[in-house]
């Protein structure tokens, strides 16, 4: 059957050729295992896979020579199956290219050599070997404990075809200061994966650098609102972060979102932006409404004070709560302002439609709201009128003499 085999290998169809590769990995033959060789440079990826499948079973003294060699050839799949056939063949002197394998372009094939160095108990010699073989046997996360030797291994695992490793290699990153990580921080921003857009966001928060700045800034417009909310919570503790960056942000679909520019706009305590933050108490988040109240109180803008009046008929207590101690930051007798006197005849309204437990805080309000009967010149005649027509013992005294 080998010269039907060797027939087959001149075959156009590059699974007959594969077919007749197996056949001859049966052979003993000298000529057939030149046919195999042969094979590893054919013109389908397929049929030299095959050919390092079959030179591996039949473990010649020119099998680990042939599969190191092929460990350089131009296709992944074909390099990874020469790396994983060198470790299952546990010769020694396979050590040294595959560790050069551990640089591959391809992660599959850094897995694979990194598995077949684990077979034939290899050690790494430096830091950066042991970064490299970690990464490719997914242990991502410990490699950050090698400092800077880690960083050129995890900037090449952002290539990996996988976004899982792409991620854990972004997440590693963030771990360590160095400069070599920005670049390829900033070019994750835009991967086609959301979760790998978050980790990268993450792993940049700390370094300063206008560039950096800008790219987050353009994550405020990502169509995800994972990756909006990761750039804008590490926007916000940015020192060049602006208000305008976040005043977008307040109309956002994403209730987090705009929880974290509320959460930002209310430390700058400025009455421009109490105006843009006033609408937000009427934000269908209970939080937002609780943080927007909350804030208005430090912001020394009357013009919060009649919406805050509304607030106190609020479903939510806590909110009610804010509320009220924002009025009393704005102005200790709040309810004797204008603005607190227009919101009266609303706040009167919704007494009917409030539910039981809200409307005990709005009949409070109304009673602070309600002006007490003033003194008139008239009242005080009447009331002089009512006293007895008499002087005290004292003064009829000083009459009588």
């Amino acid at each position: 059957m080998a010269w039907f085999s060797s027939l087959l290998l001149k075959s156009s169809n590059p699974k007959l050729r594969c077919k007749a590769i197996e056949n001859l990995a049966e052979s003993d033959r000298s000529t057939d295992t030149e046919l195999i060789f042969a094979s590893l440079t054919d013109a389908d990826p397929k049929v030299r896979c095959a050919a390092v499948r079959a030179l591996e079973k039949r473990n010649s003294d020119d099998s680990v020579p042939s599969l190191v060699e092929a460990l350089s050839d131009s296709n992944y799949e074909v390099r990874q199956a020469a790396a994983r056939a060198l470790g299952r063949l546990k010769d020694s002197s396979a050590i040294e290219p595959l560790t050069t394998a551990l640089k591959d372009s391809d992660p599959a094939v850094r897995t694979a050599a990194a598995v077949a160095l684990r077979a034939l108990c290899w050690r790494p010699s430096t830091r950066d070997e042991l970064a490299r073989f970690e990464i490719a046997l997914g242990n991502t996360p410990s490699t950050t404990a090698l400092g800077e030797a880690a960083v050129d291994p995890l900037v090449s695992e952002l290539r990996n075809e996988t976004a899982f490793y792409r991620r854990a290699a972004a997440e590693a990153l963030r771990e360590l200061n160095d400069p070599r990580k920005i670049k390829p921080l900033l070019e994750s921003l835009r991967d086609p994966d959301f979760s790998v857009r978050i980790s990268a966001v993450h792993s940049l928060q700390h370094v300063t650098s206008e560039q950096v700045s800008g790219e987050i800034l353009r994550l405020f417009r990502d169509s995800d609102n994972h990756v909006r909310l990761a750039a804008a919570q590490v926007m916000s503790r940015r020192s060049d972060a602006l208000p305008g960056h976040f005043l977008g942000l307040l109309e956002d679909e994403n209730f987090e979102i705009r929880l974290v520019a509320v959460q930002f706009l209310g430390k700058i305590r400025s009455p421009q932006i109490a105006e843009m933050l006033i609408p937000r108490l009427s934000d269908p988040d209970v939080d937002i409404r609780q943080e927007t109240a909350a804030a208005l109180g430090m912001m020394s803008n009357a013009s919060a004070i009649e919406p805050l009046v509304f607030c106190l008929a609020d479903e939510d207590k806590m909110v009610r709560r804010s509320a009220q101690r924002s009025l009393e930051q704005l102005d200790t007798y709040w309810f004797q302002t204008s603005a607190a006197q227009n919101a009266r005849p609303q706040l009167e309204a919704m007494l009917d439609s409030s539910s039981e437990w809200v409307r005990s805080d709005i009949q409070e309000a109304l009673a602070k709201l309600t002006p007490s009967e003033a003194v008139s010149p008239e009242n005080i005649e009447l009331h002089m009128a009512a006293q007895p027509d008499e002087l005290p013992a004292t003064h009829s005294h000083l009459a009588d003499s």
